[in-house]
């Protein structure tokens, strides 16, 4: 094993000895894009029928999502059982967290090869799994918790041959990820899948109207279908006729459908309506989409736009192309004609600040943030686009955790300069009117955002991506093998890999210097000294020592050998720094002694090593003075004296004078005083 993997504990954890995963039983029907499905045993309770997901430890969970429904279990909902880590060997020996679940055994409604269950009828459709899962969204809407991953693929039939339907778990991974676009109401579906953002009921109701509707029909109505195709045909017919084909769902079922998959969210179906529809007493609603509408169209890139969003979703897929269109035209005078619904104030204007082409006409640095600018005005209560990308703010936590998954430290930069205080001032204040949620989504991540650009250790776009999911593992290369969860798992994870001869310099990695950071109180100090001594490896070594210490002894962790052992072999330069020898031997002596007990926290607090350099600096230094000194002195006295010496001269007059005054004096003495 490499010095720098972390090894697997040998040991099972306690759950690991109750639940047994089979990971040569994978069940694909419950696979997420958090995690793989395994059949499991609970050792206890034999005859349960159980799932494990392993999860990936690159795909932030939704903690919220766990902690309620493992307290208060949600009918006709797959409810969590427990958590927790384990060894596993599922394409190589790792330890991950697995969360088991309550596994129904009826199959999925629709399989996630498009098969629809033999056992689904339009009647049960109508008076079974309608029912059944508005439950289970009554009760989660009831605790202010949003599912966001309805899909007839995560639907399952509670047992064979039962007519009772559960609804699938979606805590694996952030609200609405990589979730199909038809599944996405029109507010959320311009985003990219992995930036969708969280979402709310509406959300959840729209879900379960495109839902029933491939599920009416037996088939992934989504397969095949283009992006760019179906969001235009969503945006010119209506989602349901968009994603129906131009099929008809007749009766009531199709009244619901249609009512939920309304996309203006004033006449899109509420908890409300769908009780009225069960009474029989419910009214269809009509959408109508002339919010959206154009005045006059709009050609861009040889397709004539009507519809603001779709042209918003056009400019900012294609940024340079888009750029050198808005400096093309007279943007004021084309809004007046294209959007005369739409008051473009002074101020407006301003902010917006598309500027025509003049002179060289080349790419601006600005080019980017004004497609972005104009996007966000035609269409307000969108996403984000910049340079390409579509990002809904409340989505950006999970995106930032794709980026580091694949190493796109490129992308992930670019996504960051949206937060940029000038351009996001600018979007806050063009969405403000429509959007007035986008400032308040911004905030906490802005201030994350804030350790960015810092080259620190502890900071960073690694402290970023800590500080917006507090749930994420440390994702160090050194700890792929391992599950670090928690600064104590990081500890104990780091004496296991000093074992095997790993973890020289840990704190210069700068994803475990971020985790301990984020998940440490007051640490701050800490790691502006670490920043300060990068330059000086003894000095490093021995604040790296220090910080160690007061983690264990914060944590209250039991001896920790290895990690202890390899901690003083790095204090070595600085021991043999010392000039004092008598110091420098008592220190290398308390050293051994506690070298192999693990008690990192009593070998600071008894060598107290820098408050040592510092007294030993200290006094080598006034020693060093007072020999400078006699030095100094000895060199004058040893030195050739030359008539031309300026002070030899001084001391020569000096002498003079005195002989001078003593013979004056003595004359003086003789002649008044001689003949008496």
């Amino acid at each position: 094993m490499s010095g720098e993997k972390t090894p697997v504990p040998s040991g099972q954890t306690a759950f690991g000895d109750r639940y047994v995963l089979n990971a040569k039983a994978p069940l694909l029907e419950f696979n997420s894009h958090g995690g793989l499905a395994f059949e499991v045993k609970d050792k206890e309770k034999p005859n349960v029928a159980l799932y494990g997901l392993v999860h990936h430890p690159t795909v932030p969970i939704r903690n919220e999502f766990y902690k309620s429904l493992k307290s208060r279990p949600i009918a006709n909902a797959v409810n969590p059982v427990d958590r927790g880590l384990m060894n596993v060997d599922v394409k190589g020996r790792k330890q991950r967290l697995v969360t088991i679940f309550k596994r129904p055994t009826g199959g999925a409604l629709l399989s996630p090869d498009g098969t629809l269950n033999p056992e689904l009828n339009p009647n049960k459709l109508r008076h079974n799994v309608v029912l059944s899962l508005l439950k289970a969204l009554a009760e989660l809407h009831k605790r202010g918790l949003v599912h966001r991953y309805i899909a007839p693929t995560n639907m399952y039939f509670a047992e064979p041959g039962s007519d009772e339907v559960v609804l699938g778990e979606s805590y694996s991974f952030p609200a609405g990820y990589k979730l199909p676009t038809g599944l996405e109401p029109l507010e959320l579906a311009f985003a990219d899948q992995s930036c969708r953002g969280e979402g709310d009921v509406n959300a959840d109701f729209y879900q379960l109207g495109a839902s029933l509707l491939c599920l009416y029909f037996g088939q992934d109505l989504l397969k095949n279908r283009s992006r760019d195709s179906l969001m235009m045909a969503r945006v010119n017919q209506g989602s349901y006729w968009a994603l129906a084909g131009g099929q008809e769902m007749p009766g009531a079922l199709g009244s619901l459908t249609k009512g939920l998959m309304a996309d203006a969210l004033d006449e899109r179906w509420s908890a409300e309506d769908i009780l009225d529809w069960f009474e029989g007493v419910g009214k269809p609603k009509r959408t109508t989409m002339t919010t959206w509408t154009m005045n006059k169209p709009t050609t861009f890139m040889g397709v004539a736009y009507v519809e603001r969003r779709l042209l918003a979703d056009a400019l900012g897929r294609n940024p340079l192309d888009a750029a050198k269109f808005l400096k093309s035209i007279d943007f004021p005078a084309w809004t007046q004609i294209s959007l005369r619904d739409e008051i473009m104030t002074e101020r407006l204007e301003k902010v917006i600040n598309v500027k025509p082409e003049e002179g060289y006409g080349g790419p601006r640095s600005d080019d980017h943030f004004m497609v972005s600018r104009v996007c966000s005005f035609l269409h307000p209560t969108g996403p984000v686009y910049y340079k390409g990308m579509a990002l809904n703010i409340s989505g950006f936590p999970g995106l930032i955790a794709e980026y580091f998954s694949r190493d796109d430290r490129e992308t992930m930069t670019s996504a960051s300069e949206i937060f940029d205080a000038k351009i996001l001032n600018s979007l806050t204040e063009i969405v403000a009117e429509r959007n007035p949620n986008f400032a308040v989504q911004s905030v906490s991540i802005k201030k994350a955002l804030d350790h960015g650009p810092s080259k620190q250790l502890g900071r960073g776009m690694e402290r970023v991506l800590y500080e917006l999911n507090p749930i994420m593992p440390c994702v160090s290369s050194r700890f792929e093998s391992v599950w670090i969860g928690s600064l104590t798992q990081l500890m104990r994870a780091l004496d296991r890999l000093s074992s095997v001869g790993g973890g020289k310099n840990i704190l210069l990695d700068r994803h475990v210097a971020a985790f301990c950071a984020a998940h440490g109180t007051d640490l701050e100090r800490e790691f502006n000294n670490l920043a300060a001594s990068q330059s000086n490896p003894a000095k490093f070594n021995t604040l790296t020592a220090d910080f160690f210490g007061l983690l264990q002894k914060r944590l209250k962790l039991e001896a920790l050998p290895h990690l202890c052992e390899k901690l003083v072999d790095g204090l070595a330069p600085s021991i043999r720094e010392l000039k004092n020898k008598k110091r420098r031997e008592q220190v290398q002596t308390a050293v051994e002694k506690l070298k192999k007990s693990g008690d990192i926290a009593k070998l600071i607090s008894d060598i107290k090593l820098t408050q040592t350099q510092a007294l030993d600096a200290r006094e080598f230094s006034q020693a060093t003075n007072v020999v400078r000194k006699l030095e100094r002195e000895k060199n004058k006295l040893m030195r050739k004296i030359l008539p031309t010496d300026i002070m030899a001269r001084k001391r020569g007059y000096q002498a003079a004078r005195m002989i001078a005054f003593f013979g004056l004096v003595t004359i003086s003495f003789f002649t008044f005083f001689g003949g008496r």
